[in-house]
């Protein structure tokens, strides 16, 4: 299940372009080439798009401001991804913050186009929402986007052998919540 991807972003991505190997790639080549990959990403981990252009920029300035000191062994998208899943993780901790002193209005629920689905994809993202982020991030990027486990364990910054137990983990806990 793969919720409507809201605009600005729903635009094919930007295929980066063709240069000289030596040359450093700009600000504007990345973000060309993967502003929609980091929106869908952060998108499908928030459940919502409230604060999803807000993650995108952020995540583009600190790929700015790191550019230079990047390891350049990490393949570009996965450093990008890697930025984007920690700008998620702060939002999860500030909405954490939020919920601990009552502003649970600030709260969204995903939007769906389509009613039949609507009260089981309401029902999936209220699941999720009840992971903690150690096990959903991992979750979703393993099982809605589709990354290899080391890959999931690179974005994540920890072990593979922690990414298998943190995406079984939380298989288990939405098994046994989504079967209430």
């Amino acid at each position: 299940m793969i919720l409507p991807f809201p605009s600005p972003y729903a635009g094919p991505c930007a295929a980066p372009r063709a240069t000289d190997a030596s040359a450093e790639p700009t600000l504007q080549s990345l973000y060309e080439a993967h502003a929609r990959h980091v929106a869908e990403v952060a998108f499908r981990l928030m459940g919502n798009d409230r604060d999803l252009d807000d993650v995108v920029q952020e995540t583009f300035l600190d790929v700015s401001e790191n550019l230079e000191s990047r390891d350049q062994a990490m393949p570009v998208r996965a450093w990008v991804l890697m930025l984007a899943v920690r700008r998620v993780r702060r939002l999860f901790a500030k909405r954490r913050r939020f919920r601990l002193f009552g502003f649970r209005w600030l709260e969204a629920t995903p939007k769906v186009n389509d009613p039949r689905g609507k009260e089981k994809d309401l029902d999936l993202y209220e699941a999720l929402e009840s992971l903690a982020e150690d096990l959903r991030i991992p979750f979703c990027l393993h099982r809605i986007e589709q990354l290899t486990l080391p890959e999931t364990a690179q974005a994540c910054e920890v072990s593979l052998a922690t990414v298998k137990r943190r995406i079984a983990e939380a298989e288990d806990r939405l098994s046994r919540r989504l079967e209430k």
